[in-house]
């Protein structure tokens, strides 16, 4: 009908004009929204653009160097920046991965070879870390080979020139830019400093495809360390340890040279050593070379520690150098009987001779007479020997700059008698080399204890220049009267002694020998055939330019410190009087 036809078309053209409409106030709705977001949020939107197009990145700081220097004070580096490369491979392009391990063997360190192969026959892995300290050289010979896959990437490392010169010394960096033993680790942070901060644009991958434009934090370079270890000194004493370690067939062995009127450390050589630019070499069970023994290992000292015992008696004025006692060979204490080392008897003799001749029962002696009553050990005798004991800087770190120090042991003043007469002998108390070296420095200077120190000054990124001071640790241990005293009974060690082999004509030496027992570890005694041989001394006597200690642990050959150290100590005090220009005094 034409009524329903008219009807039908004016709901059509309504409908249209609604969705016309709708159109319409979409279209405005939409333009409305862009004009707000182009106007209102525009920056909002920059913002998060940039974002998704740049990200932050580490500015590295560059490590502090270590140097040394020479008599003359000229420098040489120890521990230098150099740049390394990363050494990765990607197993989807690794044709043959046996193949490639086999060429790569020589660089890859002590790694799993069955477990890297798995690694790099596995195609989902896209990054597989070989060698995190990679060479110029070395990255030359890897990218000449042409192995498919292989990926060697640009790096900042840490280079020693001086190899294991100065290894126990420096510590090393690991692969995470750490600092491991040593002063890398102990001046980690000073070393280090702080790493910047900058922004850059990067591809889709993240990728930086423009430089660091926005620096947002600037990056605190690490500071500079000049030691006081000459470098000549330290050749000397790790070629004579090193002679003496393999001559008597020994375990290992060390010395400790320093200045005695400043606490400053000349030299520092142990044996065996590892070289820090490949310290991933060193076998898994045999991690200990990479300890300073000097600091750590803990030893009980032997006769060398008689000096301090004597030390006391001479400065509480109970006895002096030609004080005399009846050697019988042995001594009484509670239900032990203390002996000479050698079992001998020498009858009347002065305390002079208790040194020279290492009597065990003249330290008895000696520390009765430190009490109340001189024909017995009484709790005084204990109080007085303990508290020289502490003043010499026994049972506590020395606070030298280096990571891994040990404190030792001290058995406290209550302790039974028995125990505090053979702490007079250098038995039932333990000590490092350094603490046994440091606490005869302090005979040798007229009774200072210094903090023994290895850096002589820090050199701020800026150039500003700290140098660092002789540090006292404690003044007036003893006399300068008594030290000098001690002085001249030590040097009878060296004239009719078992020091015999330092004798020099023209220079004064004093020292002392030790050959120290090794406590079993299950605390029931003693070993039967492993020893310590050390010899502690200074020279020349009326001016002191050094002190040294040379210990050499568990030989094999002869268990005397009059065959192992004793000679060691003397090859290298005749280059010392020659390199310090010391000359002879005429005698």
């Amino acid at each position: 009908m034409p009524e329903d036809r008219g009807i039908k078309e004016i709901s059509s053209n309504k409908r249209i004009s609604i969705l016309v409409g709708f159109m319409c106030l979409f279209g405005v709705l939409m333009i409305g929204k862009l004009f707000y977001i182009q106007v209102f949020q525009h920056q909002s939107y920059v913002e998060k653009a940039n974002a998704q197009q740049s990200r932050k990145f580490v500015i590295p700081a560059r490590r502090g160097e270590i140097y040394v220097q020479d008599g003359n004070g000229e420098l040489y580096p120890i521990a230098l920046n150099q740049q390394l490369y990363l050494m990765a491979a990607d197993p989807k392009y690794i044709e043959n991965a046996d193949e490639a391990i086999e060429k790569l063997s020589k660089y890859l360190g002590n790694v799993d070879k069955d477990e890297l192969e798995r690694k790099l026959e596995n195609k989902n892995t896209r990054y597989v870390v070989l060698n995190k300290k990679i060479t110029d050289s070395t990255a030359k010979e890897i990218k000449d080979m042409k192995i498919p896959g292989i990926i060697l990437s640009p790096k900042d490392g840490r280079n020693y020139p001086e190899g294991e010169l100065f290894s126990h010394i420096t510590g090393y960096v690991n692969s995470d830019e750490a600092g491991q033993y040593g002063i890398e680790q102990f001046k980690n942070q000073t070393l280090s400093g702080t790493d910047g901060v900058s922004r850059a644009v990067t591809d889709s991958l993240g990728v930086p495809i423009t430089s660091n434009e926005n620096t947002l934090v600037k990056p605190k370079d690490g500071s500079t360390l000049v030691l006081t270890i000459d470098r000549n000194v330290q050749a000397m004493a790790a070629s004579a340890i090193e002679n003496a370690v393999k001559v008597n067939k020994a375990e290992s062995g060390s010395v400790i040279i320093m200045d005695p009127k400043t606490g400053a450390i000349q030299a520092m050589a142990n044996y065996p050593s590892y070289d820090p630019n490949n310290y991933q070499a060193v076998p898994s069970g045999e991690y200990e070379k990479f300890i300073n023994s000097s600091i750590t290992n803990l030893f009980e000292p032997g006769s060398g520690f008689k000096v301090i015992t004597m030390a006391a008696a001479l400065n509480e004025g109970k006895l002096k150098s030609d004080t005399s006692y009846n050697d019988t060979g042995e001594a009484q204490v509670e239900d032990r009987t203390i002996r000479n080392a050698d079992n001998k008897k020498f009858g009347v003799s002065t305390m002079t001779d208790v040194i020279q001749k290492s009597l065990n029962t003249g330290m008895v002696f000696i520390l009765k007479q430190l009490g109340t009553d001189p024909n017995r050990i009484t709790q005084k005798s204990k109080d007085v020997l303990y508290d020289y004991i502490n003043k010499f800087g026994f049972g506590e770190r020395t606070g030298i700059e280096l990571a891994g120090e040990s404190k030792g042991f001290v058995k406290d003043n209550k302790s039974y008698s028995v125990d505090y007469a053979n702490m007079t002998f250098g038995q039932g108390i333990s000590s490092t080399s350094l603490q046994l070296v440091n606490s005869v420095s302090a005979i040798a200077n007229g009774g200072t204890l210094y903090k023994p120190y290895l850096i002589q000054k820090e050199i701020l990124p800026n150039g500003e220049v700290i140098n660092n001071k002789p540090s006292v640790i404690r003044d007036n241990i003893i006399s300068t009267q008594s030290a000098a005293q001690l002085s001249e009974m030590m040097k009878q060690v060296v004239q009719k002694g078992s020091g015999w082999p330092t004798r020099m004509p023209g220079y004064n030496i004093a020292g002392k020998t030790g050959t120290a027992q090794v406590p079993k570890k299950d605390g029931t005694g003693y070993e039967e055939k492993k020893n310590i041989g050390s010899f502690v001394g200074f020279a020349p006597i009326e001016d002191p330019k050094f002190v040294m200690l040379v210990r050499v642990d568990y030989p094999k050959v002869d268990g005397f410190a009059e065959k192992t150290a004793v000679p060691t100590f003397a090859e290298i005090a005749k280059q010392l009087f020659i390199y310090y220009q010391i000359p002879p005094n005429g005698n």
